[in-house]
C-alpha cells in the first residue's frame, strides 16, 4: 500500500501573523507592541518566514519597511487566510452560546480605545456594574448587523453612515503636537517654520490639509509615517516629530504634560469626527442603551466646552 505524504507547509500561523503585522504598521517595532512581544520576535518570525520561503518579503528602509512585490501579492492571500481562521473561530465560540443581555460588545479604533475611553472606564463600572463591556480595538470595521455584528461601534468619521443609526458623540478638531524637549528646542511661531521640521503622520493625512488651510499649498514636508492614530501619538511623545491628531486623543497627555502644543492657535477644524454608531436605536432599558446614554453623558460633563 502506498502512502501519500502531504508536503510540508513552509511556515506557522505565528509566521503569518507576525508578517501581517509588520506589513499592516509598517516597522518591527511597531508590530512588536500591537502583538504585545518584543521586536526581535517579531524580526526573527518574519526572517524565518522568509528562509523558509526562499525570498524577502520586505524591503527595509531607513524608517521602517514596506512590502515588496512578492510581500504584496502573498500579503493579500495570507489576510484573506487569517481573516477566515478568525471567522471561523469566532463562529465555533459563539455557536450555541446563550447571549448575555448584561455583555455589549463595543468596536472602535485603537487610538480611541487607549487614549479616550478606557480611562473612563472607572465611570461606567460605577454607574452601570451590572454591565460587561467588550471592547474590540481595531481598525477594522465590524458590522452591526449579520454575521460578525458588533452591538455598538464608535467611528471616526462624516455622515451619513450606510446602514447605521448615527449620533455624534465627539467633533474632530486635530492639532499639532510634540513632546514638550522637543518644543524647548525651537519656538515655532508661524505654520511655515514646520516645514523644515519632521512631521508625524498618520492615514488621515491631515499635514497636507493644515498647510492648505493656512495658505501654504504644496509645502513639501517629511517625517514618519504610522497607519495608525494611535502610533502616530507615541512617536510624538518620543521625541520623534510633531504629529497632528484629534484633541481629544491627546488630552490626557497635555494635562499630564507628555506632550504639549507645537504652535497655539493653529487648529485644524474637520466636518468628521468620531460617531456612535448602532444598527438601528437600542431599545430602551436594555444593556446597550444604557452604554450609549452613558457615553452621550460622558462627553456633557466630561470634556472641557
Amino acid at each position: 500500500m502506498s502512502v501519500c505524504k502531504r508536503r510540508t507547509t513552509p511556515y506557522v500561523i505565528n509566521h503569518l501573523v507576525a508578517f501581517e503585522a509588520a506589513a499592516r504598521l509598517g516597522s518591527f517595532r511597531a508590530a512588536a507592541q500591537a502583538l504585545h512581544v518584543t521586536p526581535g520576535a517579531v524580526a526573527q518570525q518574519v526572517r524565518t518566514l522568509e528562509e523558509k520561503l526562499g525570498q524577502a518579503l520586505f524591503e527595509r528602509l531607513p524608517r521602517g519597511l514596506r512590502p515588496n512585490r512578492a510581500g504584496s501579492e502573498y500579503l493579500e492571500r495570507v489576510r484573506l487566510a487569517l481573516h477566515i481562521i478568525e471567522d471561523a473561530s469566532r463562529e465555533l465560540l459563539e455557536r450555541d452560546a446563550p447571549q448575555d443581555p448584561h455583555q455589549v460588545l463595543l468596536s472602535t479604533t485603537p487610538a480611541f480605545a487607549s487614549r479616550w475611553l478606557i480611562p473612563r472606564l472607572g465611570r461606567l463600572a460605577a454607574a452601570h456594574p451590572q454591565i460587561a463591556l467588550m471592547i474590540d480595538a481595531s481598525d477594522s470595521t465590524r458590522p452591526l448587523s449579520g454575521k460578525g455584528a458588533v452591538d455598538m461601534a464608535v467611528r471616526w468619521g462624516a455622515p451619513p453612515f450606510a446602514d447605521a443609526h448615527a449620533r455624534l458623540l465627539l467633533a474632530g478638531q486635530a492639532v499639532p503636537v510634540c513632546a514638550p524637549s522637543l518644543r524647548g528646542e525651537r519656538r515655532w511661531q508661524q505654520p511655515a517654520e514646520l516645514s523644515d521640521v519632521a512631521l508625524i503622520s498618520d492615514s488621515h493625512n491631515n499635514w497636507k490639509r493644515w498647510f492648505d488651510h493656512y495658505g501654504l499649498p504644496g509645502t513639501r514636508f517629511s517625517g514618519p509615517a504610522f497607519s495608525q492614530t494611535i502610533l502616530a501619538i507615541e512617536a510624538a511623545e518620543q521625541g520623534m516629530g510633531i504629529a497632528l491628531v484629534p484633541q481629544l486623543l491627546v488630552e490626557n497627555a497635555l494635562k499630564a504634560g507628555t506632550l504639549v502644543i507645537a504652535l497655539e492657535g493653529h487648529q485644524l477644524n474637520s466636518a468628521a469626527g468620531f460617531h456612535l454608531l448602532t444598527a438601528q436605536p437600542p431599545a430602551a432599558g436594555s444593556a446597550s442603551t444604557l452604554v450609549a446614554q452613558w457615553l452621550l453623558q460622558e462627553v456633557l460633563q466630561h470634556e472641557p466646552g
